[in-house]
């Protein structure tokens, strides 16, 4: 992430401040300064509603990968319930359901997660979802809860209802993978720069200098906000992805080394 961002701040920089200090070689700074109110007033109009329109893109770009980690955070959570669930069913249904979370939660931190950046989903972590999915709905619902106290949600009942959430948090995890902003909108975005940008050639500094990095400290800003979009727009392909930490995390909290399947 942060060589992409300096990327995005030093270069754009270097390469402006050098157009600039080519263009102050052929206007004279004397011959701007009697235009600067008119160009003053244009460039505060053009420069807020650029800075409005990127500070608004940089907020959905965080929200939207904020939520891409949440969802994926969720769905470890929905399996460690699932599994804990499994404990109290009848054999061999409780065997059959931990070994397919087990063996779930591996596929995806191991094995999916890198195919996400493609777009793309693993067909056994596939394979692994649909086992627990018919070993619980297909298993005949007895009216089994957890413990003595009929009023408690039946068993079958609370497990359906977790791995409804699993496959809800499953599916959107997979939606994210795909998540991009319109390529129309980083055009805008650059374009946008550009004509900001063009208006600081228009203002006149005696001292070259002095001029020229304010041009580069401006333009250094606005890639640095462009590098963090680039950054967080699509959770699982760019510089900053989402974390399979809560994966690792309920694994090793719930040992389920122990209850993973040979491959």
């Amino acid at each position: 992430m942060i060589p992409t961002l300096l990327l995005f701040t030093i270069v754009p920089a270097i390469v402006v401040a050098a157009l600039h200090y080519g263009f102050r070689r052929i206007v004279k700074p004397e011959d701007l300064i009697a235009h600067h109110d008119v160009a003053g007033f244009l460039i505060a109009v053009v420069g807020v509603i650029y800075a409005v329109v990127l500070g608004f893109v940089v907020i959905t770009v965080w929200v939207s990968f904020d939520s891409a980690q949440r969802t994926a955070d969720l769905e470890a959570s929905d399996a460690a319930e699932l599994f804990s669930l499994a404990g109290a069913f009848p054999e061999p249904s409780k065997s059959r359901l931990e070994h397919s979370i087990a063996d779930y939660a591996f596929e995806v931190r191991d094995r999916e997660w890198r195919m996400l950046a493609s777009g793309s989903q693993d067909a056994r972590a596939r394979r692994l979802y649909l086992t627990a999915v018919e070993e619980i709905m297909l298993r005949p619902h007895k009216h089994t809860s957890l413990n003595d106290d009929v009023d408690r949600v039946p068993l079958e009942e609370r497990a359906l209802a977790t791995l409804h959430d699993l496959s809800t948090h499953r599916r959107q995890r997979l939606i994210d993978a795909d998540a991009r902003l319109p390529a129309a909108l980083y055009v805008a975005l650059v374009v946008g720069a550009v004509f900001v940008l063009a208006f600081t050639f228009l203002f006149g500094v005696d001292k070259v200098v002095l001029q020229l990095t304010m041009t580069a400290l401006i333009t250094a800003s606005m890639g640095l906000l462009l590098g963090v979009i680039v950054c967080l727009d699509g959770p699982y392909t760019g510089p900053l992805r989402v974390s399979p930490a809560a994966w690792t995390m309920i694994i090793e909290n719930n040992n389920l080394q122990e209850y993973r399947t040979a491959r």
